[in-house]
């Protein structure tokens, strides 16, 4: 879709749209000169450059256009990819639409659906003169048969990557598997120190773990996270007068019953967009970058994981009902220090209410205790290894935390209504292991699988005192007589792993 920087603000409605593209809605596009489609199942059969895919009209132009029938669509919330500007086409064939359905948000793609998505890099922070071309991203649908005795057909989705030559004339399949990389950039200047920034170029396998197979005419399974109504509502790139789902009705690359008016329906918020609040900003942030696993838009293990992140269709709203759900697993937040209710209060055995604070999936009040925000500001040494840690979310595809949209949510969580935790009984293992922990005649038993760390073992009290203990057998350590009653840490190696209420 040609770009067109032309003032349409005097101009209706469909003017605008007339001179945005050079097609009329009745019309279908022209064939994509050169453009190549082969059987995705057959991997080695993809092109083995962007040029011999005919992707371009003309590769090696400084300003490089895509074919006509590749539409050029934004979106509303961007998933963080460590700071790269992104630009995104879907491509159909001749007189092929996508089907659309508000009610449910299920969009039904025909076979040979194209999404491009571009990566560019600006090897000077914020400078667009020293942006680059770095990746390419192609995510190609095939109809294919899932059951043979009832005809079922799902969309398979195929993934492929590649890499631009340093001139900026060519890009470069990748092959199956994951290519680590860096580039050198500039973040003071260019002439003062650089640094390289690490880079993954995904296996083609690794595409499916955010762009699953869809086995059913349902939401579940999502295989396309950014094409949706919360996403696309919104205000076209060329021209704030013309909404872009409009827009893509008009020109025939949607099909189906829209609204009639764009206002009603769900729309996420950008970090930077200060007309909306500071919540929905929030909720549409870790929509954006969580509800693709941890929710019903996209892959069902989310749930499995025990923290949905699910975004309402309609009310925009999030659905996270999670706050003071204690998790048993948030990846070394016992190391940091310790907070009780009432807030900023020491622990008073003599009050019923003074209580520790429980690391949950979001403690209102406590964004220090609130396991969301620690494991998006968490980095692994190489991202989707697992690292108990940090362990990093999302685990693939970056190596920078998000510094900007950790302080809105870190701002959002401490102006949230503080409320009186949930008391949690005994020593509760913050690990992946698995297992439990409890005091008995004066040991500590750890479960089998703690006990297998042969790691040093010791007891810390709220004020930084650490008692060792001694290992007696197995997973039995004695705790030393006369310890005082209060909140210890059970420290497991140089993890605080799990806490007490002694």
């Amino acid at each position: 879709m040609p770009a067109c920087k032309m003032a349409l603000t005097a101009l209706g409605l469909f003017a605008a749209i007339a001179i945005l593209a050079p097609l009329s809605a009745s019309a279908s596009p022209a064939a994509a000169p050169g453009f190549r489609y082969w059987k995705v199942q057959d991997t080695a059969q993809a092109p083995k450059t962007l040029s011999t895919l005919g992707l371009y009209k003309d590769i090696a132009a400084k300003k490089k256009i895509l074919v006509d029938n590749a539409w050029r669509y934004e979106v509303n919330s961007p998933l963080w990819s460590d700071d790269a500007k992104k630009a995104r086409w879907v491509l159909l064939k001749p007189g092929a639409s996508i089907g659309f359905r508000e009610k449910d948000d299920y969009w039904d793609y025909p076979d040979s659906t194209v999404f491009v998505k571009d990566f560019d890099i600006d090897t000077i922070p914020g400078d667009t003169t020293s942006r680059i071309h770095w990746e390419t991203r192609l995510l190609v649908n095939s109809k294919e048969v899932y059951d043979q005795n009832k005809g079922t057909v799902i969309d398979q989705w195929y993934g492929f990557t590649y890499k631009w030559d340093a001139d900026q004339k060519e890009a470069r399949l990748v092959g199956p598997g994951a290519q680590d990389d860096s580039i050198r950039i500039w973040p003071q200047g260019r002439g003062k120190p650089s640094k390289m920034k690490k880079w993954v170029f995904p296996a083609r396998s690794q595409c499916e773990n955010c762009h699953s197979t869809s086995q059913s005419d349902s939401v579940h399974g999502r295989s396309i996270l950014g094409f949706f109504t919360a996403q696309l509502n919104r205000p076209l790139a060329d021209s704030a007068a013309v909404n872009q789902l409009d827009y893509f009705f008009s020109r025939g690359v949607l099909h189906g019953q829209k609204p009639f008016i764009w206002d009603y329906s769900p729309r996420w918020r950008d970090l930077d967009d200060n007309t909306a609040s500071l919540d929905l900003r929030a909720r549409s942030y870790i929509a954006a970058n969580c509800s693709g696993c941890h929710g019903r838009r996209g892959m069902e293990n989310g749930s499995s994981f025990g923290v949905s992140l699910n975004y309402d269709f309609h009310t925009l709203e999030a659905q996270m009902d999670l706050r003071h759900r204690s998790v048993s697993w948030p990846f070394g937040l016992d190391t940091l220090a310790p907070f009780f209710y009432p807030k900023n209060a020491a622990y008073n055995p003599t009050r019923s209410d003074s209580l520790p604070i429980v690391p949950a999936v979001i403690v209102p009040g406590y964004p220090q205790k609130s396991v969301l925000l620690f494991r998006q500001r968490s980095r692994n040494t190489r991202p989707g290894d697992y690292d108990p840690e940090r362990n990093q979310m999302p685990p693939l595809a970056s190596f920078e935390v998000n510094e900007k949209a950790t302080a809105l949510i870190e701002k959002w969580i401490l102006e949230m209504p503080e409320s009186r935790p949930v008391p949690t009984g005994t020593a509760r293992l913050h690990a992946m292991a698995g297992g439990d922990a409890y005091f008995q005649g004066g040991n500590l038993i750890l479960s089998q699988e703690l006990a297998r760390t042969q790691a040093k073992v010791s007891m810390v009290s709220v004020n930084g005192r650490e008692v060792p203990l001694t290992r007696m057998a197995g997973g039995v350590y004695a705790v030393p007589g006369g310890m005082p009653k209060g909140l210890y840490f059970i420290r497991i190696g140089a993890r605080s792993l799990l806490r007490y209420l002694l």
